[in-house]
């Protein structure tokens, strides 16, 4: 269920909308933290981030198997509906 597509308007994945600012790592191109937006996660097992690439914007695939995506916006802190009696 972690799958998405995102053509024509925002997408939520577990509660992180899409497009979204992240950090991109990826060891075969040795980024380490590059800023992109997420636009997509495709049914073929790549991410779809747009980098900028020598001044300017690229859609880039990366393999979601080698790559590492970390949404910039913290996830919202979300109260727990029942309480733990101690």
């Amino acid at each position: 269920m972690w799958r998405a597509a995102v053509r024509g308007g925002p997408c939520y994945l577990y509660g992180m909308e899409i497009p979204s600012k992240v950090s991109v790592f990826n060891k075969t191109l040795e980024f380490k933290g590059k800023a992109g937006t997420l636009i997509a996660i495709n049914d073929l097992g790549f991410y779809e981030i747009v980098m900028e690439v020598q001044q300017r914007n690229h859609t880039v695939l990366f393999p979601i198997n080698e790559t590492t995506v970390i949404f910039n916006e913290a996830m919202p802190v979300t109260p727990a509906d029942f309480e733990i009696e101690r």
